[in-house]
């Protein structure tokens, strides 16, 4: 099995998914290969990618908080965010302004007032996000997720604030403006831990790719745990093989080397890295 994220890994900067790595994925899921993706978009958002791809079920949503088979339309495991988890954070964030956390509930998302960030993520992810006046007031019961956005700089300073808090929350970075606060319990690795068990496919025979620290868990726990070219240093210091970059299709390159060649995954344990 192979599981991939999407931004960032599978898609170009202009979320495009380019014929050749359409043909790997296809060439490879023609030898018996599933093919997954690991996202933290939720389905709405997340369709079009799989559709487009030909991805195999289950889809990994919400950074792992929503394993679903969108075959049967079943939810195999969900985790929410706690209440009172949830409201701590987005009280602190208020003494923030600099950031603008995004509420995700029930495949809605919601904001308090939306401003350019907002918008800029509406496009990015062709969403609409509702606009609630104080997200604090609006929190519903059984939130996925909070998505903060913002300078990396701003999101730094909201992190060491929110880490802070006597919480037991994970914060993790999915992209360099992007910074999410989802459940214990709740990741890409622990979703891909349980996506192996519920196939019966070992995750010694598992190869993961992303491009982010929402990636590491997933890249660690796989046989074969795969850096993007474009990912940041920290996340290649952990991975057993780097790839060429998203606009350079390094998932293609993975698929070639690992799967259509039947390179042993034992020469990338020795510190390989693709010069493609």
């Amino acid at each position: 099995m192979i599981v991939a994220d999407i931004d960032g890994t599978l898609v170009t900067g202009d979320r495009q998914i380019t014929p050749g790595v359409r043909e790997a994925v296809r060439a490879s899921q023609a030898r018996g290969v599933r093919v997954c993706l690991a996202t933290g978009r939720m389905w709405l958002s997340a369709e079009p990618y799989f559709r487009r791809l030909g991805a195999d079920p289950p889809a990994i949503l919400y950074n792992g908080g929503l394993v679903f088979d969108f075959t049967t339309q079943t939810v195999l495991r969900q985790v929410h965010l706690d209440y009172d988890q949830a409201r701590a954070v987005l009280e602190t964030l208020r003494a923030i302004p600099e950031v603008q956390p995004h509420l995700y509930v029930d495949n809605r998302v919601y904001t308090g007032q939306a401003n350019p960030i907002t918008d800029r993520y509406r496009r990015k992810d062709g969403l609409q996000v509702d606009e609630v006046g104080d997200l604090v007031a609006f929190l519903p019961r059984n939130p996925m997720k909070i998505l903060i956005i913002g300078a990396r700089p701003d999101l730094e300073r909201a992190a060491g604030v929110i880490r802070r808090l006597p919480l037991p929350i994970n914060l993790v970075f999915s992209e360099e403006t992007y910074m999410e606060i989802i459940p214990i319990g709740s990741s890409k690795g622990v979703a891909l831990q349980f996506v192996a068990e519920h196939l019966g496919i070992p995750l010694g025979a598992v190869i993961a790719v992303g491009d982010n620290l929402n990636d590491l868990e997933m890249i660690q726990l796989a046989g074969l745990g795969v850096a993007m070219g474009n990912a940041p240093d920290e996340l290649k210091a952990h991975a057993d093989f780097v790839t060429a970059t998203n606009e350079h299709e390094g998932l293609r390159h993975v698929i070639e080397r690992f799967i259509l060649a039947g390179e042993s995954t034992q020469s990338a344990h020795r510190g390989g890295e693709s010069n493609a």
